[in-house]
């Protein structure tokens, strides 16, 4: 065959290879995919990040009720529920000092109907790992914007063909006012004959039930609440230099992670390296250090290592490190 022959061969079996192209359907991109009542999940900027808060706290009296249309789960491999969240406040009062943060749990709920069983409500993050209040006349840790935080819910929690109601609130009988409350964020809206976002004021730390769910629309402005959807995909999260300084009184950790849009990461501890528990606040941006103060922990051996999670929910760990026992006890 000549060349100019196989060139015509060529161009003739091309049409035929990108119409099988076209057929085949396309898998879902490595990103994860967000519902939320305002789109534009950047525009929940009011109120959680400083200045005026309008009232807008989660508490024990407060919870927050949105409505979503139906959602199509398909080709998605998991699910979940979050919201935008800052201003928790802590415990300093007139007669002493206490940076430490106000205790309390914060929950959410998605159910295909204004009302929330036990099965549909979910814990979704404690106050002390929310971003803290700066203070207008002393400096405290921890302030930062409001974050995203997230819960992991069953897709089939998830209504694909009827409306997706999610609510938030807390048990925590301390979150009754915007002066001890976490601040949920908000975002402007157009006008809107239908009404889809509400607040809840008659509960007493547990999810709302019955005919009287749905008590006060808000019109105009809506909670920063929304389902994230994240496909199947094969993205790492990677902890790169793990270190630990350590004295009788400090261990000085740093470490750096490697990963497509890094959401947060910690420190965990283990005595068995089987069973790990968090003991840092999240930290949601680089660089990555800790100071751990040997004085609130065991005496005895035990191990550490470092997390990070991206917005695709893949979580990546460190190699643990052995911190040895201290030589008398505490």
């Amino acid at each position: 065959m000549t060349l100019k022959e196989l060139t015509a061969a060529l161009l003739l079996l091309a049409p035929a290879a990108t119409a099988a192209q076209e057929e085949t359907p396309q898998a879902k991109p490595g990103v994860p995919s967000y519902r939320s009542q305002a789109g534009d999940m950047s525009r929940y900027y009011l109120y959680a990040d400083g200045g005026f808060h309008a009232d807008w706290y989660v508490g024990f009296n407060n919870c927050w009720i949105i409505k979503l249309p139906p959602i199509d789960t398909a080709g998605y491999a998991k699910s979940f529920i979050g919201a935008r969240l800052g201003r928790a406040k802590i415990m300093s009062h007139p007669l002493g000092w206490d940076p430490s943060p106000i205790p309390g749990k914060i929950y959410m709920g998605i159910s295909r109907v204004p009302s929330f069983s036990g099965e549909q409500t979910f814990f979704l993050v404690e106050a002390e790992d929310l971003p803290r209040e700066p203070l207008p006349n002393d400096s405290i840790s921890g302030v930062d914007s409001a974050q995203w935080f997230w819960a992991s819910v069953p897709t089939a929690h998830i209504s694909s063909d009827g409306p997706n109601y999610l609510a938030i609130w807390s048990n925590s009988r301390y979150f009754t006012s915007a002066s001890s409350s976490p601040v949920i964020a908000a975002a402007l809206s157009e006008a809107s004959d239908e009404e889809s976002a509400w607040l809840n004021r008659g509960i007493k730390g547990a999810p709302p039930t019955g005919e009287n769910t749905l008590e006060t629309p808000l019109a105009g402005i809506k909670p920063a609440l929304a389902v994230k959807l994240v496909p199947p995909n094969d993205y790492k999260v990677l902890i790169r230099g793990f270190m630990a300084e350590v004295n009788p009184g400090k261990i000085a950790v740093s470490f750096s992670v490697i990963g497509e849009d890094v959401r947060s990461a910690w420190v965990e501890l283990s005595y068995d390296k089987f069973e790990w528990q968090r003991i840092t606040r999240y930290l949601f941006r680089p660089p990555y250090q800790f100071t751990l103060d040997r004085a609130n922990m065991s005496s005895d051996m035990f191990y550490l290592r470092a997390a990070a999670v991206d917005s695709l929910e893949n979580t990546g760990y460190s190699r643990e490190i052995l911190i040895p026992a201290l030589t008398g006890g505490n």
